[in-house]
Parts: C-alpha cells; sequence; structure tokens
C-alpha cells in the first residue's frame, strides 16, 4: 500500500502542529498531507503555503469529495464530534482530537457510525505515547499493588479555551491515563472541589475518584504561569514519581532512589503514525479507542455534573 492521503481540519495553532509532524512523517512514505481544512479561509491558505500543500478549503466535506481517505479532526471542542460525524458517515478515517465530545452519548454514536462505514477512528489521546508514561506503566507492573495515584496538570488556559469545562480540556487527558496505566475498572467519583468558581470557568478542580481499589486524585490549573505535568504513585512496594517536563520517572524503595530517564520520539508524531498504521490495516496495541473515549468522558461527565452541584 502506498502513501495514506490525509486532510487536517482546523488551522490553528494546534492543527498547524499536527501538520507539521504530518509532513514529517510523509519522509517515511506512510503518509502524504493533501488538504488544509478551516472555517477561516485565510488561516487554511496560510498553513497550506507554508508547508507546500496544494489544496485548502473552508468546507469539509471537500474531503471525501475529492476522494482523501483519512482525515485528522483538530477544531474546537463543541465541533469535534460534529466534524467527525459528517467524515465517518461518508467512509473517511478518521483522528479525532480530545475529548471527542463532552457528552459520552456522541460517542457511543460515532462508534456505531464507525462500525457501519467500516473505518479507523482514534481519539487524539497523546499522553499515551508520551515516553514517561510508558516507563511508568513498566514500573507499575514490578511493584505491586496500587494504592492511590496523583495527577497534576497545572498551566495556563488560553482565553479561547477557557469557555469549555476544565475538566475536559485537562483533566480528561489523565482520567484517560489512568485507564491506561491501570486498565478499565469500576469507579466511583468521591468529592469535587471546584476553586475560583465563575459563570465563565472554572479555574482550578480537585477530585477525589474510587477506581477499583485505588485511590486517585486529579488536579487540574488553568491559571498557573507555569506548567506542571507530574503523576505520583504509591504501591505497596514503592513510590514512583513522573515528572513529564523533566522526562524522567524516580523509584523509592526501601533499598533507595533511582532516578530513570524516559526519553523517545516525540508523541505527537508517534500518534500520528499508529492511526495511520492502523488505517493501512495494521494492529496497533498502544492505539486508544473511540471506547477508550467513551468511558473517560463518563467520568468527566460524572465529576463536571458533580461540580455543577
Amino acid at each position: 500500500m502506498g502513501r495514506i492521503g490525509v486532510a487536517v481540519v482546523g488551522a490553528g495553532a494546534w492543527g498547524r502542529n499536527i501538520v507539521r509532524a504530518l509532513k514529517e512523517l510523509e519522509t517515511e512514505g506512510l503518509v502524504g498531507v493533501e488538504a488544509i481544512v478551516d472555517a477561516d479561509e485565510e488561516r487554511a491558505r496560510s498553513v497550506a503555503e507554508e508547508f507546500n500543500i496544494s489544496t485548502y478549503s473552508t468546507d469539509v466535506l471537500e474531503i471525501p469529495s475529492k476522494g482523501v481517505p483519512a482525515a485528522v479532526v483538530a477544531v474546537s471542542i463543541d465541533q469535534l464530534p460534529v466534524i467527525s460525524k459528517a467524515l465517518i458517515e461518508r467512509g473517511v478515517h478518521v483522528f479525532v482530537e480530545k475529548p471527542v465530545s463532552t457528552r459520552s452519548v456522541d460517542i457511543l454514536e460515532l462508534i456505531e457510525l464507525a462500525k457501519v462505514s467500516g473505518v479507523i477512528t482514534q481519539p487524539g489521546f497523546i499522553v499515551r505515547f508520551d515516553p514517561v508514561s510508558k516507563k511508568l506503566k513498566e514500573f507499575l507492573s514490578l511493584y505491586g499493588q496500587v494504592k492511590y495515584v496523583i495527577f497534576r496538570r497545572l498551566s495556563r488556559r488560553p482565553k479561547h479555551r477557557q469557555r469549555f469545562p476544565i475538566v475536559f480540556d485537562l483533566m480528561v487527558h489523565d482520567i484517560d491515563l489512568t485507564q491506561y496505566l491501570l486498565g478499565r475498572r469500576e469507579w466511583r467519583v468521591l468529592s469535587v472541589n471546584a476553586i475560583e468558581f465563575t459563570e465563565a470557568a472554572t479555574h482550578t478542580l480537585e477530585v477525589l475518584v474510587k477506581y477499583g481499589r485505588t485511590v486517585i486524585t486529579y488536579i487540574a490549573d488553568g491559571l498557573l504561569p507555569v506548567k506542571v505535568r507530574e503523576i505520583d504513585v504509591a504501591t505497596d512496594r514503592a513510590y514512583i514519581r513522573g515528572d513529564f517536563k523533566a522526562c524522567k520517572v524516580i523509584v523509592e524503595t526501601p533499598q533507595g532512589m533511582n532516578s530513570h530517564e524516559a526519553r523517545g520520539e516525540e508523541p505527537l508524531k508517534e500518534e500520528l503514525r499508529a492511526f495511520i498504521m492502523r488505517v493501512r490495516g495494521f494492529n496497533v496495541r498502544e492505539a486508544p479507542t473511540l471506547e477508550d473515549a467513551y468511558e473517560a468522558v463518563r467520568i468527566a461527565e460524572e465529576i463536571f455534573r458533580l461540580e455543577k452541584h
């Protein structure tokens, strides 16, 4: 099979980054970026010219009409399920950025549509592909029962993203990462503490979840002027910290402390390659599914419901 033609829907800052990563993957002979689509024609044109892409448009339906077999959807959260549905219905393979939707019922609909259309769909839970996540998972298999986990995802949110609940914008990454690290389990939201809450946005959110026999604490903050991405894990034999900024995992046991570097390929390139390989017919075990997105959003929905009450 030759290169898989791909269109990128959404030419904002993240969409542009996706185009850059896909263009780098072109050198491997896996993919060819064929079109840029954005509601802002000038923005679509600018990104197309920057990366030497011949076709740009404001109409997402031009993707199936021109026979482009796959698309990466990187638009605002409220438009993710709408655009994905339109493409899936027309037989286009879709990579859709997280959280896919703020409503789990929308994701169920996409799952059924993808089955009927026979297309590959993959949510953009990029943190699964981070070398720190992979090394954490490796160590968790070595040090016994996980007792509790603390996730910290802190950084200032751009103004345009503050109109979306922080649980769907930031915290959902760690909700999905819980599934990746521990597998799917029965869960119950124990408490939700929203700080600096206004009608416009919750800026800081602290959540306690019982996940199987493990207690999970999620902390998300959209105001901090520095970026923090950390996970602390207590097992019955060790204390493990994953530091995503420092690209390392620290393991402390009664015998001492060891620091392990966690470096590898850029997560964005790896998750996009996984999508392309799946479109080409290969099974990629690490790739998240829409079913994973459905489970993550179900938890996020419950957190949001309790937050509002």
